[in-house]
């Protein structure tokens, strides 16, 4: 039931107002004077839902103390103040310091209960903006605590506070798109609306049209003028996803709203002023592309005023095992599923795939786990291509790239550190379990041991004991490492 502190000190008025809003179902707390208002409010069990409030109770006693102490303290409820004598600074201060509305005297019944239904409407829709914007604090949210991720965060916060336009750069799933609402977020347009739009999946004779807009009959099925996504997005910021894919025509188009900030929908003549700054993100080399006539070289110097790379899950290692719980306990609330516990050894097997589809892959994945996985996740319920990669982490000396680095080492160093790192990959995806590693890789048990102490291998601290004669069926899972490989 709805609770309404009721502050009056004329008796016969506050008892008839009393009766009113009791009539109405709601349940009243009466006051004369501040004291007992003030005592009314002490407790936070007790805290009303409302306030009715006469502004002047005594001669030396105002409601509108009342009102500024509660807005001093940040707990004014909402308020509505009723008053037969109060002069017009007293009302336009009240109204100034938040209240919802202001009553002449007399009391009107339906006046008085209509304001207060919509104050209370208007304090629920409060609450719900409030839990939805905490929703999407909680979506944008950038996770990870990996060195990568503390430079990108100290970048956005950079650029953020400017007005330069973004060219955000990275493989598929890397959170492109994340990093760009974070931009808008912490920028001045903040309160502005922020839109995207993905080229890449707009038919490209519909492109331009989406986003300068179209007048009335510009084209077939063109019925209706309608605004384009500048227009939608101006005082604020438009997302250009996947620019790499926009066709050369709309590209010249797009270069003349970034140089003069002025676009003209389709089938038009006008003119029309836009404010917005635009961000682009692309998963391509668009350097390479303009280089070769691909994409237009001075529209990548007008949107490249500020690269931003997003760095690769596997260039993040560190931050697999929190985006994993993070998703787990997501996706669990959003299926309404119980949350399943996780044994360690599922941990480092994650750690030790490569993860082309970045972190886009490592959500589906935890999904699938979510919806048909049992409790406890074990590395058995892993998707197949995690239990059969036979790569290693991002960053090996095993990857051919690692050369375009200009890191030449002596050939013995680099056959060392080679069998190092395929060893210790071997033996993170058979949980530590030396005989099945041995038994994989085609070598004697007593060799494997050797080569650990040879190469300074040791058994990270709380991975599994390995047992050397478990049964095979309770050997690591298999996967697509072969003997000899």
């Amino acid at each position: 039931m709805t609770r309404i502190l009721l502050v009056e000190d004329d008796h016969r008025l506050r008892t008839s107002l009393a009766l009113t809003l009791g009539e109405a179902g709601y349940a009243v707390t009466e006051a004369a004077t501040l004291a007992q208002a003030r005592e009314g409010l002490s407790s936070p069990a007790a805290s009303p839902d409302l306030i009715v409030l006469d502004v002047r109770l005594s001669p030396t006693e105002s409601g509108v103390d009342l009102v500024r102490q509660l807005v001093a303290e940040s707990r004014l409820p909402p308020t509505l103040v009723i008053s037969g004598a109060a002069t017009i600074a007293e009302t336009v201060e009240a109204l100034r310091l938040g209240v919802f509305d202001f009553i002449e005297k007399p009391v009107s019944r339906e006046h008085l209960l209509q304001s207060l239904r919509n104050a209370l409407e208007r304090t629920r829709l409060e609450r719900q903006v409030a839990t939805l914007e905490r929703r999407l604090d909680a979506r944008c949210e950038m996770l990870g605590e990996s060195p990568p991720m503390a430079a990108l965060r100290e970048q956005i916060a950079r650029v953020a506070a400017t007005e330069a336009r973004v060219l955000i750069v990275g493989e598929s799933g890397t959170g492109k798109e994340l990093v760009a609402e974070q931009i808008h977020r912490q920028s001045r347009r903040r309160n502005a609306p922020f839109v995207k739009v993905n080229c890449a999946a707009i038919p490209a004779p519909l492109v331009e049209a989406e986003l300068f807009g179209h007048a009335r009959g510009a084209f077939t099925d063109a019925r209706t003028a309608r605004a384009g996504l500048f227009e939608e997005a101006d005082g604020g910021t438009l997302l250009l996803d996947e620019i790499g894919d926009m066709n050369h025509e709309v590209q010249a188009r797009l270069l003349r709203v970034l140089e003069d900030g002025s676009i003209r929908r389709l089938g038009e003549t006008q003119e029309r002023r836009v404010n917005v700054r635009v961000l682009a993100a692309t998963h391509r080399d668009l350097e390479a592309a303009s280089g070769n006539g691909q994409f237009r070289h001075d529209l990548f110097f007008r949107l490249a005023h500020v690269p931003l790379a997003v760095p690769a899950l596997r260039e993040r290692h560190d931050d697999i095992a929190l985006l994993f719980d993070h998703f787990l306990a997501t996706l669990s609330a959003h299926h309404r599923l119980r949350r399943k516990e996780v044994r360690p050894d599922v941990y480092p097997r994650l750690a030790a795939y490569a993860w082309p589809g970045n972190v886009r892959e490592l959500r589906n994945a935890c999904e699938r786990l979510v919806v048909l996985g049992s409790d406890p996740l074990t590395v058995e319920q892993l998707p197949v291509d995690i239990l059969r990669n036979d790569g290693v982490a991002e960053g090996s000396w095993l990857r051919p790239t690692r050369l375009s680095s200009g890191d030449i080492v002596p050939f013995q160093r680099f056959k060392v550190e080679c069998q190092r790192e395929y060893l210790e990959a071997v033996l993170q995806r058979t949980g530590w379990n030396v005989s099945t590693a041995a038994r994989l890789l085609d070598l004697q048990r007593t060799h494997v041991h050797a080569k650990l102490v040879a190469l300074g291998l040791e058994r990270p601290e709380g991975s599994p004991q390995q047992t050397a004669d478990r049964p095979q069926s309770e050997r690591a899972a298999p996967f697509a490492l072969q003997p000899g490989r």
